[in-house]
C-alpha cells in the first residue's frame, strides 16, 4: 500500500476538444496545465429523494436522486514565461469564467501510471482574485460539472 501525494494531482483544462466528444473518446492530448496551484479538489453530490413515511420507523429513507459534481482550485497568480508557455494562469481562467464556456477539465495524477483521475465537461462558475498587501497574489475558481464525470478507467489513452 502506498499513499498518494496530492502534489502530483494537478488540474488541466482542454479548450480545443469539441464538447460533443463522448466521455470515453476524450484524451488529455490537448489539455493545458493550470499554473501554479496550491490546492484542488473534486466534490460529487447526490440529491436524495425523500421517501420517509409513517411506515419508516425511526430512520429516514430516500432514493438515489440527481447527481452533480464540482471541482475547485486555488493557486498563485503568475505571469507566464513568454511564447511557448501554454500553462493557464489566473488571466486565462478569468477569461474562461467571463465567457461562460463549457470545457473539458481533468484533475489527474501526473505520476505514472495514473492512479487517480476525475474529468468531464464543466464551466467556471466562480472566480476570485486576492491581492493582499506584501503577499503573493492568489486566485480561486469553482467549476460546475455538466453531465457525467469520468475517471481513470473511462478515458481513452493518448496515442502518438
Amino acid at each position: 500500500m502506498g499513499f498518494l501525494n496530492g502534489r502530483t494531482v494537478l488540474l488541466f483544462i482542454d479548450t480545443d476538444t469539441p464538447i460533443t466528444t463522448d466521455l470515453e473518446d476524450v484524451t488529455t492530448a490537448e489539455a493545458k496545465l493550470v499554473a501554479c496551484l496550491t490546492s484542488n479538489g473534486f466534490d460529487g453530490t447526490t440529491s436524495a429523494i425523500a421517501t420517509t413515511s409513517k411506515c419508516s420507523g425511526s430512520f429516514a429513507e430516500s432514493l438515489d436522486g440527481e447527481k452533480g459534481w464540482t471541482m475547485s482550485a486555488e493557486g498563485q497568480a503568475i505571469s507566464l514565461d513568454g511564447p511557448g508557455d501554454e500553462r493557464l494562469n489566473h488571466n486565462a481562467l478569468f477569461k474562461l469564467w467571463r465567457s461562460g464556456a463549457t470545457v473539458w477539465v481533468f484533475m489527474m495524477d501526473t505520476a505514472s501510471p495514473v492512479v487517480t483521475m476525475r474529468y468531464g465537461l464543466a464551466r467556471i462558475d466562480s472566480f476570485s482574485d486576492s491581492a493582499p498587501d506584501n503577499e503573493a497574489q492568489t486566485f480561486s475558481i469553482s467549476l460546475t460539472g455538466v453531465g457525467q464525470p469520468g475517471d481513470q478507467d473511462d478515458i481513452s489513452p493518448v496515442t502518438t
